[in-house]
């Protein structure tokens, strides 16, 4: 009888510990997502920028609500 107990008692404790372990993998690795699509997204405008009209789009130097954000693309930086 105290043998059955302490097996379902072992089983019981590594369900939780396994459980526990796995969610905690799951959101240390949505945390690091974010952070990677916030360093992805810093610094993507290298060059020069037109920001045009009144609207709802943020200027990234002003950081004015302006309707056209207009930026420059070269073919240099991609060799």
């Amino acid at each position: 009888m105290r043998k059955s107990i302490l097996i379902f008692s072992l089983i019981v404790v590594t369900i939780v510990i396994v459980t526990f372990c796995a969610r905690e993998d799951r959101y240390s690795t949505n945390m690091l997502l974010l952070e990677n699509v916030e360093a992805l997204a810093y610094g993507e405008i290298e060059g020069p920028v037109n920001c045009l009209g009144s609207g709802t789009v943020d200027c990234p130097h002003t950081f004015r609500k302006v309707k056209y954000v207009m930026e420059g693309y070269s073919f240099e930086d991609l060799y």
